[in-house]
């Protein structure tokens, strides 16, 4: 005998269907739509007759379509469904043939009258609007980060600069005046000529750096060898590690490993680093040394292969108070700084789907000085 509750939900089956705000389709084991809800037909633009007793691929476009028909016959052939339990992002297509982002579960249900396929659809086009506006101010962030990152190198880089400027105008002179002389010695003119050339050469590479490490718009993510990243940020930080006292020394896996990845950003970050040990050392007049290790190695965690990029200087370290705050928008420790670096960064290296963390070097040596920061990103090709 039907308890009451039982007779209610056969009675009220519908009402309970329409009240949900998910999209609900029932279909049959041969992909037929029997039921949909009001939040199905809201959702697609078809009213309930035009669907129901026709195939739900009428909701797809291609190529979920073929798709969803392989795994009917699959099913038939087999009476093994394998999309049945699992949800899965796919496309949906409305009447006027518009084509959205959907979140699609399904489930099996058995009945008297045979089995059946409950699918319930959400719609992710605001989900989707979110992440991708998300994604921009993240970019934007971080462009804004490089130009300030620029703006407080300027002093370093016109430094770089002028100096293959000045050999220039010295190499130009040189040749003015031989060849003023008449019947010079070509030899020496061609010398001169070809010094010039390379001086130029290198003005140029820098200044063609700087320009794509701020115009870059981010996104545009790549295969590419870290060590190429890496070593080509000496255009960039070797000025400012001269002007301030200190050496840069490379120490990078070998072969070197290749990252799908944004290269530019990738740089700003280990670039943030670089300059944060410059500064840290400086403070101190560095008197615990004057080398800036920048340090590359491939690992394992969770069986998944990475990669660690470390920055290892000598300077005071990170102090208690401010260590749970580094991370934090805003802190800083810096006179002049706006606190935003190390936050950028560290939403940077999470949005390639790795970490960005610290240690002071004394955990592992007590007479060691300094602090290393370290981003670890997974390893984006074959390590050969």
């Amino acid at each position: 005998m039907e308890s009451k509750r039982q007779k209610w939900l056969a009675g009220n089956a519908h009402v309970v269907l329409d009240a949900v705000v998910d999209a609900i389709i029932t279909m049959d084991t041969q992909g037929i739509v029997q039921i949909v809800n009001q939040a199905a037909v809201d959702l697609f633009g078809y009213q309930a007759h035009e669907l129901e007793g026709q195939p739900i691929t009428t909701l797809m476009p291609e190529p979920y379509r073929s798709q969803h028909m392989g795994y009917v016959d699959s099913y038939l052939a087999s009476a093994q469904a394998k999309i049945i339990g699992i949800g899965r992002e796919l496309v949906g297509q409305r009447k006027d043939e518009s084509t959205f982002p959907i979140y699609l579960a399904i489930n099996e249900v058995q009945s008297a009258e045979g089995v059946y396929f409950v699918g319930i659809i959400r719609d992710l086009s605001e989900h989707k609007a979110a992440q991708e506006m998300l994604l921009k101010q993240k970019d934007h962030l971080a462009q804004v980060g490089r130009l300030s990152t620029m703006g407080e190198m300027t002093a370093s880089i016109a430094h770089e600069i002028n100096q293959p400027l000045t050999a220039i105008s010295m190499y130009a002179q040189a040749c003015i005046r031989l060849i003023e002389k008449g019947t010079p010695n070509m030899n020496i003119v061609l010398e001169a000529v070809r010094k010039l050339n390379d001086q130029s050469l290198r003005a140029g590479a820098i200044i063609e750096r700087v320009q794509r490490f701020v115009q870059n718009v981010g996104g545009q993510r790549e295969l590419v060898d870290l060590n190429t990243v890496l070593l080509d940020l000496r255009y960039l930080a070797v000025g400012d590690a001269r002007l301030h006292g200190v050496e840069l020394v490379f120490d990078l896996a070998q072969p070197s490993p290749k990252l799908l990845c944004d290269p530019i950003q990738i740089q700003q970050v280990a670039l943030n680093l670089i300059r944060n040990a410059i500064d840290a050392m400086f403070e101190i007049d560095c008197k615990y040394g004057r080398a800036i290790k920048v340090v590359s190695s491939v690992s394992e965690k969770a069986n998944e292969k990475m990669v660690e990029v470390r920055v290892q200087d000598c300077g005071p370290g990170v102090d208690e108070d401010n260590a749970a705050k580094l991370f934090t928008a805003f802190h800083t420790t810096k006179r002049d700084g706006m606190g935003m670096g190390l936050s950028i960064c560290r939403s940077i290296v999470e949005e390639h789907g790795g970490e960005l963390n610290f240690c002071n070097n004394a955990e592992f040596d007590k007479n060691n000085h300094g602090a290393s920061f370290y981003f670890r990103i997974p390893l984006g090709g074959e390590y050969e």
